[in-house]
């Protein structure tokens, strides 16, 4: 391949990377919101559920389950894109691998450290995120505060949902914050040192939001 249309294409890949990720981390905070309904009681989960389903379009209030169905099926393509392209940039030989360890114990860089952890918590979240999309996908009408707190505590997904929890967030953090590093929106070291603390932040406080929602279904599990 000649070099400019390899440079053309490693900014494509790029560019797609970026906006998926901000997409995916827009839904994620979004719907972590909307579940953290629950902190205040079935009934205001309840409503959410129903208007995320469309009631207010259907003749008998019940909605359309099959609504969340696509959400997760659009959720998972738009990752499995976002995968594919970050893909281009990860160290998958073993040759590569062992050429980051050496500059990593040569060189400490903040940077490359957040990159690592964003590969490392990228991993865990490709093995169970198609659990959760595949949980609620194929059930959308268990989506309220008895079906989902019967779905996390009494069949044990909390199992996935707890590790996915902390990873997402952190992945999702980093990620945003490296697309601001990227397309040049840190114009100094301070504005830069303002963000990372904006990201940890960000981080702990949608790890408490989403704790605090998977203990306050435990009362609604039958």
């Amino acid at each position: 391949m000649p070099v400019g249309r390899s440079n053309k294409w490693s900014a494509w890949l790029d560019l797609s990377q970026s906006v998926s990720g901000v997409f995916l981390a827009i839904f994620l905070w979004t719907h972590l919101i909307l579940v953290s309904s629950i902190l205040f009681g079935a009934d205001a989960m309840a409503w959410v559920a129903r208007t995320m389903e469309l009631s207010f379009l259907s003749d008998d209030g019940h909605g359309y389950p099959w609504v969340v169905t696509v959400i997760a099926i659009a959720v998972g393509v738009l990752a499995a894109i976002h995968v594919l392209v970050a893909m281009h940039k990860l160290p998958l030989s073993l040759k590569q691998q062992k050429a980051l360890n050496k500059q990593m114990h040569v060189i400490t860089h903040g940077e490359t450290g957040l990159w690592r952890w964003q590969a490392i918590t990228g991993v865990v979240i490709l093995l169970l995120l198609p659990v959760h999309l595949w949980l609620i996908g194929t059930a959308p009408e268990t989506i309220g505060p008895q079906g989902s707190a019967d779905r996390i505590w009494n069949q044990g997904v909390w199992l996935v949902y707890l590790p996915l929890l902390i990873t997402v967030e952190v992945h999702a953090a980093i990620g945003i914050y490296r697309v601001l590093l990227k397309w040049g929106v840190m114009a100094d070291m301070q504005t830069r040192e303002k963000l990372k603390k904006g990201k940890t932040i960000a981080s702990v406080l949608f790890v408490i939001i989403g704790l605090a929602s998977l203990a306050a279904f435990w009362p609604h599990a039958s």
